[in-house]
């Protein structure tokens, strides 16, 4: 169906002289530019006043729905619509123009109140309350709260240094350069709305939003969480529990920033745990799509307590497997072995695994993550690279929530098996050490571990029997590489020599058997080496019940 779609530049005058009241809907951030922002803005429209040149400020995305005409909302565009408001309102208290003034606000047509132009719905943060508060601001509110400007909020500390910045501008001029200033600033002062129009609203912000990331060279803004958070706001609101709900999004919000992940990557959690129940292992859908419109998705059979239980359940698992990837320095070593394949996706039947599986009081919970990063690390280093692993991960998931056995058995593996995973190599390099190394129990090392070029092509001296035409390829491959407990440094390796010889893992220690340089039969023994132990490993069959 083809978008209901309208694009005209427009100055401020036509943007805010209605009797539109522009809505930030409660899936968008709140606001968020500094005064770094703010002032360039300033400095680019003085310059173009100067030069008697019309200003283009850019693009904004709005969403109409036919069922309220009058109230729009802003999919994009936010932050320069609020910050051009504040400098309307700047303009309105040092010109004293009654046009201007009337620019900020409209009246309500129930029962005539004033209502600020901009209503942020976001309630993350007080912005509607500082949008309000600022719109009955007199000159000397400005004056008296620069003294409290560090504890203001960013739309009245942004709004203080816009009027400082107007004011100091207005002293170097004449009385008439300020009018015509202004006038350049409500006529000349443009930007594109790009209207998409809806029998409803909900019509409306879908269109938009498709034009926004089509448009969007910048990438999405807007995750696909923030419109789940609104959805899961209406559910909450509509059975009078938002203020409830808004304290548990700012909790999950929390515990995800200690974990260093997104609530994007919650819900994406989410999604295959909820198709591994549903035994689905076909193409991954797209995340909003999914929770917004499919049959399965907890939006459509639960309430909003229970998705947020269970989205707070899923934090829980990714810090029990913070704390579990650190319970020992092999568990530590592998997870990160797993960590340093091309895809990410194999960490998320983790997450499956942890959620389904593992038990608080688990006596075994140790040895029962071992095997099964064993397993995954079995399935992911061995996958042909021509084909997406994707797919056996998604079988994995489901087996895995449905107590199903999983047997790998790899077969035979081809001449140029190394060669053609040349990309894994680190995660190689690793998977070695954590085979051959015989002092775990008693290691004392900080993880995330490096890997290093044992010796470099530029220093002659750590491979002067390397033959010269097949130098350049043996440098880079896995033989040559190490783990280090040591920092990593890019000194000689005789300088180094004595770190690799002193390391307190044995796998290391050996490498140079106490010399300060690397021969080419060590590189040979050690590349034979790796190459067999790491062959038997992955050809192992494995049984995971």
């Amino acid at each position: 169906m083809a978008l209901s779609l309208s694009a005209e530049q427009k100055n401020l005058r036509s943007l805010f002289i209605n009797d539109d009241r522009y809505i930030v809907p409660p899936f968008q951030r709140p606001y968020r530019w500094t005064k770094k922002e703010a002032k360039q803005l300033f400095d680019d429209i003085t310059q173009a006043f100067k030069l008697n040149e019309d200003y283009f400020v850019g693009n904004i995305v709005i969403a109409r729905g036919n069922d309220d005409k009058s109230k729009p909302q802003i999919i994009d565009g936010q932050q320069r619509i609020l910050t051009l408001w504040m400098f309307l309102k700047a303009l309105a208290i040092l010109t004293k123009v009654p046009r201007i003034e009337e620019m900020l606000s409209i009246k309500d047509w129930e029962d005539n109140n004033v209502l600020s132009k901009i209503d942020s719905l976001v309630f993350e943060e007080a912005d509607q309350e500082g949008i309000d508060d600022l719109l009955n601001w007199q000159q000397d509110d400005f004056k008296n709260k620069i003294k409290e400007i560090s504890k203001l909020g960013q739309i009245q500390s942004n709004a203080i240094q816009i009027y400082k910045w107007i004011q100091e501008y207005f002293s170097r001029i004449g009385n008439v350069e300020q009018t015509s200033f202004w006038k350049y600033f409500i006529d000349r002062v443009y930007l594109l709305p790009i209207v998409l129009d809806g029998k409803d609203m909900a019509e409306a912000t879908s269109r938009a939003l498709t034009i926004f990331e089509t448009i969007n060279n910048r990438g999405l803004d807007l995750a696909d969480a923030d419109i789940l958070k609104a959805k899961l706001y209406e559910m909450a609101s509509s059975v009078k529990e938002g203020n409830e709900f808004i304290l548990e999004w700012k909790n999950l919000g929390q515990k995800c920033l200690e974990l260093n992940i997104s609530v994007n990557e919650v819900f994406r959690y989410y999604l295959r745990i909820i198709r591994a129940q549903n035994n689905q292992t076909t193409s991954e859908p797209n995340l909003r799509n999914f929770f917004l419109n499919h049959d399965i998705s907890p939006f459509k059979t639960k309430k909003w307590k229970n998705i947020m239980n269970d989205l707070n359940s899923i934090g829980d698992v990714l810090e029990k497997i913070d704390t579990l990837k650190y319970s020992s320095a092999k568990t530590a070593l592998l997870y990160q072995v797993l960590q340093a394949h091309s895809s990410a996706i194999p960490l998320s039947a983790m997450v499956v695994f942890v959620y389904s599986t593992l038990e608080s009081d688990d006596s075994q919970q140790e040895q029962k993550v071992v095997d099964f990063l064993e397993f995954l690390v079995k399935i992911c280093y061995a996958h042909d690279p021509a084909q997406d692993i994707k797919y056996k991960i998604f079988d994995i998931n489901v087996k895995i929530m449905n107590k199903r056995q999983m047997i790998l058995q790899n077969g035979e593996l081809s001449d140029d098996f190394f060669d053609e995973r040349r990309r894994l190599r680190n995660g190689f390099v690793m998977l070695y050490h954590y085979l051959t190394e015989d002092n775990w129990n008693s290691l004392k090392i900080t993880f995330p571990l490096n890997v290093e070029r044992i010796v470099r092509q530029s220093d002659t001296t750590a491979h002067w029997d390397w033959p010269n035409e097949t130098i350049k390829y043996d440098i880079e491959d896995m033989a040559n590489f190490s783990i280090i407990d040591f920092p990593k440094t890019y000194k000689s390796l005789s300088e180094r020599s004595l770190l690799y010889n002193s390391s307190s893992l044995n796998s290391v220690a050996k490498i140079l058997r106490g010399k300060t340089y690397y021969s080419y039969n060590d590189f040979l023994y050690r590349k034979k080496d790796m190459r067999e132990i790491l062959s038997s490993f992955l050809k192992s069959t494995k049984i995971y019940v």
